[in-house]
């Protein structure tokens, strides 16, 4: 039963939009490391570590994707050893089957 007496919700809810506060905080966060980027950069020291820091960083994503790779090849070689040993398998339960 529905108690008709009873004060009903207000479809609107107050506060703050929760996409709108998400997107105000993203620019903010934006803002703050564009200065704060800024101003390192403008430090010819600090710029110099920046860019040495950002090449080592590559490096280090370059020498991590050879290794990814080399694991993947590894990987397929092993998968193809398993499919061809159950062919095998397969065609040998095959014949003893007839």
């Amino acid at each position: 039963m529905t108690d008709h007496t009873q004060k009903q919700q207000d479809d609107k809810k107050g506060g703050v939009n929760p996409i709108a506060a998400a997107v105000v905080g993203a620019a903010v966060g934006a803002a703050v490391v564009g200065i704060a980027g800024a101003a390192a950069l403008a430090n010819k020291d600090s710029r110099k570590k920046i860019i040495q820091g950002i090449d080592d960083a590559k490096e280090k994503v370059e020498d991590i994707k050879e290794g990814v790779e080399e694991k993947i090849a590894e990987g397929q070689e092993k998968v193809h050893d398993v499919v061809e040993a159950v062919k095998d398998a397969t065609g040998d339960v095959v014949k003893a089957a007839k």
